[in-house]
């Protein structure tokens, strides 16, 4: 269906409708009639915001009228900015939706924008992304998304295979006349193609804990002071503090900023056997939280026997610990001596220094390398390739047939294509858009 053909939609483009000011925005080919029929007079010249009256109540509204194409959906476009208020702008909008346009579903506005090529695939992702931020990392890596970044890097490799794979298929009639160094040729190209891709891939689980709180569980044996540091990191009491064993039952969270970072820390269970059934509820509770940590916080008391602390690389042998996690060791009480040099000593005491122990969480959680902004749907996608780009490298260096290469290529360039949505050889499944824009709000 064209833009032509489609239906005009509204809704409400803005946040909340208690704030000051509310945008209503009206998209299709009849966008022009039927804002004209809710206002009183002309509507004002393309691109120009200017003051009508509504004949709705009234209230004056600033206008804006964007033809199509050069639109953000791509369709004509109206905007009427109207006071805020929950009831004043469904009054005005269920005016809009009576005079012929039809209410917008969730992320219909930029789906609009992506049929007909005002945004790729990526960047209408990226728009949901940028409004679900919750850390700055998540933000700067939503407005790369946004800019296009993403789609540039992927199409230039996309465009790469579909060279190699048009070469191929021109010589599959005369596989015998392919020079030597044409097959040399394909076999370099096919493993550079497959290594840029496997770059992103590295990269992507850095972008992903970037994007994401790092989540820091501090750990280890009973009267640690495990909670008393996790109140001084905090600077506020926030969990409580007993000389008693077994005092912490379950775990306890809190959000914390440590040198720009957005981190959770979570206080756990002190970790023995116990009797006590609810004690051991919570200290599987914290071997799951160990399990699901980016950073572990191990902490014993210099007043304490070495326990079950990791190893010298960093390891627990008797805890699970998830992929990439990162171990500090600390020795708490410090005032009253250090039997673990090689540990970062600390105080939990009031007006103590922390710094060294902020400071190693911060490199811990400061990712090195590459970060790959493409969201979880991407990486998939570029598995995929990567994975067809490899099956074609080995079928050249076999020199197998080139019509199993050429298909291969074929796979690689398919998945490429549908993380910018622009895929050469097959459009983009109705699944997957309607699971993209689902998860936007109305008026996107």
């Amino acid at each position: 269906m064209t833009a032509s053909e489609e239906r005009t939609i509204a809704g409400v483009a803005t946040g909340t409708p208690d704030g000051g000011v509310a945008i209503i925005r009206i998209s299709g080919p009849q966008a022009c009639p039927i804002a004209k029929s809710v206002i009183v007079g002309e509507l004002p010249g393309a691109r120009v915001l200017a003051v009508r009256r509504l004949a709705v109540g009234g209230e004056r509204a600033l206008v804006g009228v964007m033809p199509g194409p050069r639109s953000f959906t791509g369709d004509d476009v109206v905007e009427l900015h109207v006071h805020a208020g929950a009831r004043n702008v469904a009054e005005i909008l269920e005016a809009v939706l009576e005079a012929g346009a039809v209410a917008a579903a969730a992320g219909e506005f930029t789906r609009r924008a992506f049929a007909n090529r005002r945004l790729s695939l990526d960047q209408a992702e990226g728009i949901a992304a940028l409004i679900g931020a919750q850390t700055q990392a998540a933000l700067d890596q939503a407005r790369r998304l946004v800019a296009g970044e993403l789609g540039r890097e992927v199409e230039a490799v996309r465009e790469r295979v579909e060279l190699l794979r048009v070469e191929i298929e021109a010589n599959l009639d005369f596989p015998e006349d392919v020079d030597p160094l044409d097959e040399a040729r394909f076999v370099t190209t096919a493993a550079s193609l497959g290594a840029a891709v496997g770059v992103w891939l590295a990269g992507f689980e850095r972008g992903r804990r970037a994007r994401e709180r790092a989540r820091v569980v501090i750990a280890g044996p009973p009267n640690a002071g495990k909670s008393a540091l996790f109140n001084a990191l905090l600077g506020r009491r926030r969990a409580l503090v007993s000389a008693t064993a077994g005092t912490t039952r379950d775990y306890v969270e809190a959000e914390l900023t440590i040198e720009g970072r957005e981190l959770c820390v979570v206080d756990t269970a002190g970790l023995r056997d116990s009797d006590d059934h609810i004690e051991v509820a919570g200290v599987e509770l914290g071997r799951e939280q160990i399990a699901g940590a980016d950073v572990i916080v191990w902490v014993e008391g210099a007043d304490q026997p070495v326990g079950l602390g990791p190893d010298h690389d960093g390891h627990f042998n008797h805890f699970n610990m998830s992929a990439g996690a990162s171990v500090i060791r600390v020795e708490n009480k410090q005032e009253l001596g250090r039997r673990r040099p090689d540990w970062i000593g600390v105080s939990a005491e009031p007006g103590t220094e922390l710094e060294p122990l902020r400071r190693a969480i911060a490199d811990a959680v400061t990712l090195g390398g590459e970060q790959w902004i493409g969201l979880a749907r991407h990486r998939d996608r570029a598995r995929e390739a990567a994975d067809a780009l490899a099956e074609a490298h080995t079928l050249l260096r076999a020199a197998a047939g080139l019509e199993l290469v050429a298909l291969s290529l074929a796979v690689a360039e398919r998945c490429l294509g549908e993380i910018t949505g622009r895929a050469a050889l097959g459009p983009v499944g109705e699944d997957v858009l309607h699971a993209i824009f689902s998860r936007f709000c109305i008026g996107k």
